[in-house]
């Protein structure tokens, strides 16, 4: 244990988040604006997935495409859009900030300030940009202890939903997920609209398009599609995926899911930066510097990725190289299969 180290890290990558909480901080200046008004808007009956639902806002953001969430997620935001603007975005932060904390501790080893979880570099950005990153990685956390429900929920971001499935440690709990995931879709099918889903996926081929071309992105992004484009992706996605093979458990897939995934930005990070602390904190000592050097970059990697998308699928892989290659503490225990065969039920 070396809480020192621990410490010192977390000190040396605050400046940057907290800057960026001070500058975004505001109506209309960060992310979560968008999901309110989907929220509103679909309360008022509006076709969200269209981008006349979001024309008033053209003036605050340089394009605001239709909803980019499947219609499933509309179920979180819809409560929140029932307050005014402010007081909604600080009651979304401190709920889905309290979720992920709770998620979190079991994961904490004895002696871990468990408040520093929700005080990452990561963590502070998805609080400055009142981003999902509390609320999927909460849900993925709670995945990785064997919780089914929390796999279907993820699918409100589909290809977390996907890669998550790993978690899930027999036949059952994959059939009642998938049981799951079918009620919430047609729930949400039936309350939004019969084609909502199909609108959601051209909107999703449409953000798909602009990989790599918004200028925004080039300074917040983390996945390799980003900063690299398709076809430079598909190493790092490969790679990516050969290295998780050799361990599997919440914060090797939750830094695996960044390589793998096809867009991904700083805010998307707590998981994985909590993973790369809690690293720091129990392994440090026993670490050589060729494993202290990429866990030690992959904790800082969302406070880099300020500083351009090029500079981070490269550390990521690095870090996960990193994280499968250390010893694994009691935090990380690895998925280590049942006596009978991994998907017998």
């Amino acid at each position: 244990m070396n809480l020192s180290v621990a410490l010192q890290f977390w000190l040396i990558a605050a400046p940057v988040p907290m800057a960026l909480m001070i500058t975004m901080i505001g109506v209309g200046k960060n992310d979560y604006l968008y999901l309110w008004f989907a929220g509103k808007q679909a309360l008022a009956g509006v076709d969200v997935y269209s981008a006349a639902a979001f024309q008033i806002l053209a003036d605050r953001h340089s394009s605001v495409p239709g909803f980019l969430y499947p219609p499933l997620a509309l179920f979180f935001f819809i409560p929140f859009a029932a307050l005014p603007l402010v007081p909604s975005y600080w009651l979304w932060n401190a709920a889905t900030a309290a979720v992920f904390y709770w998620a979190a501790r079991p994961y904490c080893p004895k002696g871990f300030p468990r408040i520093l979880v929700v005080l990452t570099p990561a963590a502070l950005i998805c609080f400055a940009f009142g981003q999902t990153g509390f609320l999927f990685g909460a849900l993925w956390l709670l995945a990785f202890r064997g919780k089914w429900a929390a796999v279907a929920l993820l699918t409100f971001k589909p290809h977390l939903g996907l890669l998550s499935i790993l978690s899930l440690r027999n036949r059952r709990s994959l059939v009642y997920c998938a049981l799951l995931v079918a009620a919430l879709a047609a729930a949400s099918a039936a309350i939004f609209g019969p084609w909502s889903w199909l609108e959601f996926a051209n909107n999703s081929l449409g953000q798909a398009d602009q990989i790599g071309q918004r200028k925004r992105w080039l300074f917040a992004g983390v996945s390799p599609a980003i900063g690299y484009g398709l076809l430079g992706w598909l190493p790092f996605a490969i790679a990516g995926g050969l290295l998780l093979a050799r361990r599997v458990n919440a914060f090797t897939a939750a830094t695996a899911a960044l390589l793998i995934s096809p867009y991904g930005f700083h805010y998307d990070m707590p998981v994985a930066c909590l993973g790369f602390g809690l690293l720091i904190y129990e392994r440090w000592n026993d670490m050589p510097i060729r494993h202290r050097i990429p866990v030690a970059l992959g904790f800082l990697s969302p406070v880099i990725a300020v500083a351009g998308a090029w500079w981070v699928p490269p550390i990521l892989l690095w870090a996960l190289w990193g994280q499968v290659s250390a010893k694994s503490g009691a935090f990380v225990p690895p998925l280590v299969p049942p006596a009978e065969p991994q998907w017998q039920s």
